[in-house]
């Protein structure tokens, strides 16, 4: 489900830098993070959490902690505060974008490992298992950092007062 929804947000940033009227890299990385850490990071990790939450039975059941696992509340509850910055850049541009960009991308990169190490130990890591792990926690990394160089956001000061590429 996950990569649909990766594919709908490349799809739709793609439509909003056509619309675009000066295009400039550092505007396309800029949106491109606005698309991934709202529409991957925020909401559906929001609804994640809440579900983890609210009803760990089921969520453990798709997730496959053991039911009552103390890590999947520790999972839940950080998906929850991770969830929050990352929608609140759609009010906070510029800089703001740095810190839920980093701890995604941190995030994401960890899940990659974890999940790398545990096909592995099982005998199971085949080129399908790889690719999946990849489109679904690595790719989301890499485009993270990526969209975090090229938008420039990290030369900007911290507290320069400048705004992000769409304003705000």
């Amino acid at each position: 489900m996950f990569l649909y929804l990766l594919l709908a947000l490349v799809v739709a940033w793609s439509i909003h830098v056509a619309r675009i009227k000066d295009r400039t890299v550092r505007r396309v990385a800029e949106v491109g993070l606005l698309y991934i850490l709202v529409g991957y990071c925020g909401i559906p990790m929001l609804a994640v959490s809440i579900g983890s939450l609210a009803r760990p039975d089921r969520a453990a059941e798709i997730l496959g902690f053991a039911a009552g696992n103390p890590f999947q509340d520790f999972v839940g509850w950080a998906l929850l505060g991770m969830s929050v910055p990352a929608m609140l850049v759609l009010r906070y541009r510029g800089t703001f974008l740095i810190a839920p960009a980093i701890c995604w991308a941190v995030f994401f990169a960890g899940a990659t490992a974890v999940h790398l190490n545990d096909f592995g130990e099982k005998g199971v890591l085949t080129h399908g298992s790889l690719l999946h792990v990849f489109a679904g926690h690595g790719l989301i990394s890499l485009l993270l950092v990526t969209a975090l160089i090229a938008s420039g956001l990290l030369k900007k000061g911290a507290g320069s007062g400048e705004q992000g590429a769409e304003g705000g």
